[in-house]
């Protein structure tokens, strides 16, 4: 084993190719799309580098990107929340059951499983004004003031847009949370109850800092979920009405795919990463502690 270690040139011969792959697919379209957001290209022609005009553009002129980085902090908040609260809940009420947690594992899982575009259309059913189960629902239980065009109106598009990303990633969300507290040891909960503690008292000062790492992972995945979120609110809403719903990268999509602005929506897709980024370092900062054994 030392032998093979020690010969470079065939570790090379390894190594190379997947590094290749890696730097085509992966960090050569990075690098082509921070050079194309200094440039005004409509797709054909040739390229005219307007330095960082794009970016001006972006935090002076463009009202859309505002309303888009906005809606889309208020969807990384609600959309964070309403999964890893439900989540951990949930997975915490799996953990003390001692019979039929398969079946509800996979329950709360199939969502994962489904199709983002097929979620997204049974949910614009759901929301129809007309036949629609939800308002179905509220008229057969006599709450008729409270039916909506959910995905039309103001005060509703944009929550109701929310909810089905919710739905679908809360058993994703669990599954791991749930792994995460089968593998934390029961006598430091029952020390915890030895000495008088109660179940709130052992759910915040026992088990969520024995998650800390877990739900740090789980943090990550759905801020950075959420701050990318396209597909699920392009088919319910393609970002209307009137850019309620519309998100960084529904903006740049408009920009890029319909606009034919390849510039201005490369500067769009790097502030999106920027975003990306800047989040998960104020994430790792504040969870930044020293791993805790058990």
């Amino acid at each position: 084993m030392k032998k093979m270690l020690s010969n470079k040139p065939v570790i090379a011969l390894f190594v190379i190719p997947g590094l290749l792959i890696f730097a085509f697919i992966f960090v050569y379209p990075i690098l082509y799309t921070i050079n194309l957001s200094f440039t005004s290209w409509k797709g054909i022609g040739p390229k005219e580098y307007v330095g960082f005009l794009n970016y001006t553009k972006l935090f002076s002129d463009d009202v859309v990107f505002r309303k888009a980085l906005v809606n889309t902090l208020v969807i990384l908040v609600v959309a964070v929340i309403g999964q890893l609260v439900p989540a951990l809940f949930f997975a915490m009420l799996l953990s003390n059951m001692k019979k039929r947690t398969r079946f509800f594992r996979i329950a709360f899982f199939i969502p994962v499983l489904l199709s983002t575009t097929a979620i997204a259309l049974m949910w614009q059913k759901i929301y129809d004004v007309n036949y629609g189960l939800l308002n179905e629902f509220l008229r057969l239980v006599g709450l008729s003031n409270f039916q909506h065009e959910w995905l039309s109106e103001k005060g509703t598009c944009l929550i109701a847009a929310i909810v089905p990303v919710i739905w679908q990633w809360i058993g994703y969300h669990m599954i791991i949370l749930y792994a995460g507290l089968k593998a934390i040891p029961e006598q430091y909960e029952e020390a915890a109850k030895l000495d008088g503690a109660n179940g709130l008292q052992i759910t915040f000062c026992v088990i969520i800092p024995m998650l800390r790492d877990i739900l740090k992972v789980c943090l990550v995945l759905a801020v950075v979920g959420s701050i990318k979120i396209f597909d699920n609110i392009y088919v319910m809403t393609a970002g209307g009405p009137y850019n309620l719903t519309t998100t960084i990268a529904i903006h740049m999509y408009k920009e890029s795919f319909l606009k034919f602005n390849y510039g201005y929506g490369s500067a769009i897709a790097v502030m999106l990463c920027v975003v990306c980024i800047g989040v998960y370092l104020l994430i790792n900062k504040a969870m930044s502690r020293e791993p805790m054994e058990y």
